[in-house]
């Protein structure tokens, strides 16, 4: 069925958070910002491993499986390139049976990266950012210390895992790169031979190729056996018990673990939860589609209220129309030659609607496709699409459709089809647009050209560890109910946490929902009943904004809102300008260095930041005892997976994005 599939909640922490991260990267900011970790507890780290723990496991859920004995996790440098930049991490491969009703069979290596503890060890956070299909690996090879600071969580390792399936642990691909690339974004309204060829052929390829290199082993990849190597891993570490953080899928993920391991559990933040058992037949195909079409009406509502919004006008919602309807019959190239019609629009749409930062970043790439620039409608889907810059993919979209259907997460057939079309087109026009009658009465058998059908998990949780379940009330992707389904399936023990604004997944996004969720991994302390969390509130331009120093070479103020948002720069956590320059980063760092030193400002440091190119960062305090941080970007910067397609700049010049943090 070609349905619209949307990610579950891929929260990528690669670059998010690192202006805020900056707040806490410099001494003097630490000194002064931040309460310092208890020094002897910082700087005298004790990481022995919990005694015991390498004990088989049963696996409630199955008795006639137990789990293997596991020798303990090997940890050593990483030569992964994500995490280059901090040496801190440490990473792994541990080895598991594909099949753990034959534990002597075929087996499949899980690979891990972990954030230390800082101190004293208490046990280990496994996280899962959500997918299915999402490599747990690159947020915590990015990100891992700013999350392990951000919660709390000194005295836990961080670990990160790419689940069975999934990159680099023995990640799916049924089809190459080439084909991928050629097929991403298939035109719907076919105007020629060759695009028809490549709707038709694309109805079967990915079947064809699944059961050409995998045969019948896709059935393994399933979210119970991923639930199983979790708890090889805890073993592995040597701990009793584990503590889990999950987003969306994630949070499906840990509630399985929960299921099968209970008296395993220690503590689970289950942040934009995903339910995928009960859902009735029109819940299945309606769910996501009006949560999109809501946060679309929402998007649009914003532009039209605010006349900085890019795409602002009376009707956006019938200027967004009239330019889908544009690129359907005149398609634009990008700058790297790929054509751009009504699908990449289509995808960069529902890619930015995941998150209310993003909305600015549509508006803008809109305005631009509209002026015949597609490249930021490119910037947005591409990563949707896990497609990184030189053209080659990640396994995310090869991976979720298998590890759903292993898992028997699949649709219903639809009985009426003519009917249920009709319904569908009232209740979400936009969201629901591409879909035909041919696809729903094609329902119901999305998982037969992979396995036979497989067995769900129902959630069903024993233990006495907290569990905390995160729901938004305007999320596109997981709905609230989901949220209340989960804490219900999850008994006593599973408390639930109300988030009021937009978005999906509240991670560090939500500085109340973190509070929370910090409290639960680091203290075991749930919020109490009906605990609501409002959006963090907008940070206004300071009053001495206007009167900074500009130093000579740096232009005026422009328009590149994907740029900030690739940093981490959202109006809840700081308020930002974006400059050009004709220097190049260091020279114009230390420009800036040169003019805030000479109005009074204090220059706290420089320097480069070794994971984005050729970037440098400078840290400063104003005479009002505000926050600033510079970031000056070259043209290597905006070639990496973070930055490309959100700007370009020539050799030897700069981007420079100017922040206040809070």
């Amino acid at each position: 069925m070609r349905r619209r599939t949307h990610l579950l909640g891929i929260s990528l922490l690669a670059l998010g958070g690192l202006l805020a991260a900056a707040c806490s990267s410099d001494s003097g900011v630490r000194a002064t910002q931040q309460e310092a970790v208890n020094t002897t507890e910082a700087t005298a780290p004790d990481t022995t491993e919990a005694t015991d723990t390498t004990e088989p496991t049963p696996d409630t859920t199955d008795p006639g499986i137990v789990m293997p004995e596991v020798d303990p996790i090997e940890w050593g440098e990483c030569d992964d390139e994500a995490a280059e930049g901090n040496p801190d991490l440490e990473c792994a491969t541990l080895t598991v049976p594909l099949d753990y009703a034959d534990p002597e069979g075929d087996t499949i290596d899980v690979v891990m990266v972990r954030q230390p503890a800082l101190r004293r060890r208490e046990g280990a956070v496994l996280f899962n950012p959500g997918g299915p299909g999402g490599s747990g690996f690159d947020p915590i090879a990015y990100s891992g210390d700013y999350i392990q600071e951000s919660l709390g969580l000194e005295a836990f390792d961080i670990v990160g895992f790419d689940p069975r399936g999934v990159d680099r642990s023995g990640g799916i691909r049924c089809l190459d790169d080439d084909y991928i690339d050629e097929t991403l974004y298939l035109d719907w309204t076919p105007d020629t031979p060759e695009e028809e060829r490549l709707l038709e052929e694309d109805e079967t390829a990915f079947d064809d190729g699944c059961r050409e290199r995998y045969g019948d082993t896709l059935r393994h990849y399933s979210t119970a056996n991923t639930a199983r190597d979790m708890d090889m891993i805890r073993a592995g570490l040597g701990d009793d018990q584990m503590s889990f953080l999950g987003i969306s899928y994630g949070t499906y993920l840990g509630g399985v673990y929960a299921t099968l391991f209970p008296e395993r559990v220690r503590a689970m933040v289950l942040d934009a939860a995903y339910e995928p058992n009960g859902d009735s037949v029109e819940e299945q195909y309606l769910t996501q589609v009006v949560g999109f079409e809501e946060a679309f009406n929402n998007w649009a509502a914003w532009c039209e209220e605010n006349t900085d919004c890019a795409f602002h006008a009376d009707d956006v919602p019938a200027r967004w129309d009239a330019l889908f309807q544009d690129l359907d019959d005149n398609e634009r190239a990008g700058s790297d030659g790929r054509i751009a019609h009504q699908a990449v629009m289509d995808t960069a749409t529902s890619a930015a609607l995941y998150s209310e930062s993003e909305w600015p970043v549509l508006a803008q790439a809109l305005a631009d496709a509209e002026a015949g620039d597609p490249d930021g409608l490119f910037s947005l889907a591409d990563s949707y699409r896990g497609r990184n810059a030189d053209g080659t993919f990640n396994t995310l979209f090869q991976s979720i459709g298998v590890i759903l259907c292993a898992s028997g997460i699949e649709d219903e057939p639809i009985p009426d089809p003519e009917a249920f079309l009709e319904e569908l087109q009232e209740k979400a026009p936009r969201a629901a647009r591409d879909v035909v009658l041919e696809d729903l009465e094609d329902s119901g058998n999305n998982c037969d050209g992979l396995m036979d059908d497989q067995p769900v998990v129902e959630l069903d949780y024993s233990g006495d560890g907290p569990i905390l379940v995160v729901g938004g009330l305007n999320d596109p992707a997981t709905p609230f109910r989901w949220s209340e389904e989960m804490t219900d399936a999850l008994g006593p023990n599973a408390r639930l946490l109300t988030f009021t604004g937009e978005g999906h997944g509240q991670l560090l996004t939500s500085t109340c929902v973190t509070d929370y969720e910090a409290q639960l991994l680091a203290d075991l302390e749930l919020p109490d009943e009906g605990t609501v969390c409002d959006p963090d509130p907008k940070v206004e331009k300071p009053a001495w904004w206007d009167s900074q120093p500009v130093p000579p070479g740096v232009g005026p103020v422009e328009s590149l809102p994907a740029v900030g948002n690739a940093l981490g720069l959202s109006d809840t956590v700081g308020f930002g300008d974006i400059r050009r320059s004709t220097l190049d980063p260091e020279a114009t760092i230390k420009a800036y260095n040169d003019a805030f030193d000479a109005a009074g400002w204090e220059v706290l440091g420089s320097e480069p930041v070794d994971d984005l190119g050729d970037t440098w960062r400078g840290s400063y305090f104003t005479p009002e005892g505000d926050f600033v941080v510079i970031f000056a970007m070259g043209p290597e910067a905006f070639a990496t997976d973070a930055l490309s397609g959100t700007a370009t700049v020539e050799p030897g010049n700069s981007i420079v994005l100017i922040a206040y943090i809070v």
